[in-house]
């Protein structure tokens, strides 16, 4: 994919959530090199998140705002919207990427954990795609959502029942939402991302194997922050304003190649 010109989201504001670090990070990056202001979310607004704000706007020439909340906690989620609110801040673009998983056989997961899961995956974006879309609505200019899912949305995997079961729902809270919004020129798409590696999970996939993922991945590598960062972006510009209701995979095909058979038909050795 080419990359988004320089002002081709200029004027329009996003909020990305969980956007200071990998997946998000990336994705961060790229609106601001297309010329969209940003709202950083962050659990803890620390040094480094700060840092890299300033950096955006520097380099980029935007406005770079932060804000803090844990999505664990419900109340937080309305006092970031307050403080947005409070600042004057439009929201154009929302990103729904903030995220996190543990791992529990299903019949030994703690419901702290189950309800964790699906607070953070699943009722923190419906809680935010909300107040996102109340306040696109009421601008009348439209407005862009993309919800961060994941190829576990439809693939159920080990140890994972409460991530997938909240992927899900996001993704059938896309669809819905875009059937709903779609007549105040609020686009909603879900985008799923396999295997990628960020700076956070590449000592855990060369601890598991490198190897294995390339062999088990069509496209024969892991996925990049980048791969994704450049289809968000995408989507938010006007290249792609009749994209809404649906769902990307961006996997190489991982989820194509799950069941293992033999080469056949195999290479030609010409």
């Amino acid at each position: 994919m080419t990359a988004m010109k320089k002002d081709t989201l200029k004027g329009k504001t996003a909020l990305v959530t969980g956007g200071t670090r990998g997946i998000g990070r990336a994705i961060s990056e790229k609106l601001a090199e297309a010329g969209a202001g940003l709202i950083l979310h962050a659990r803890l607004i620390s040094d480094s998140v700060q840092q890299f704000a300033h950096k955006l706007g520097e380099e980029n020439g935007i406005a770079v705002d932060c804000v803090a909340a844990d999505f664990i906690n419900p109340t937080n989620i309305d006092r970031m919207f307050d403080q947005i609110s409070a600042a004057g801040l439009d929201i154009d673009i929302l990103i729904n990427n903030a995220g996190f998983e543990t791992t529990f056989a299903a019949e030994d997961m703690p419901l702290a954990d189950w309800q964790a899961v699906l607070q953070v995956n699943l009722n923190a974006p419906f809680r935010c795609s909300q107040e996102a879309a109340r306040r696109m609505k009421k601008k009348g200019e439209g407005g862009v959502i993309i919800n961060i899912s994941s190829i576990h949305d439809t693939v159920p995997r080990k140890g994972l029942a409460h991530y997938c079961a909240a992927k899900a729902g996001l993704r059938m809270l896309g669809h819905c939402t875009a059937l709903e919004w779609a007549e105040y020129g609020v686009r909603v798409v879900n985008v799923s991302p396999g295997a990628i590696e960020t700076d956070m999970n590449r000592e855990a996939i060369e601890n598991f194997g490198r190897d294995k993922f390339e062999s088990w991945i069509p496209a024969r590598r892991l996925g990049n922050t980048s791969d994704i960062a450049s289809m968000v972006c995408f989507l938010c510009s006007n290249e792609a304003s009749y994209l809404t209701g649906t769902d990307i995979y961006i996997d190489g095909a991982y989820m194509r190649n799950l069941v293992r058979y033999d080469d056949r038909p195999g290479r030609s050795s010409t």
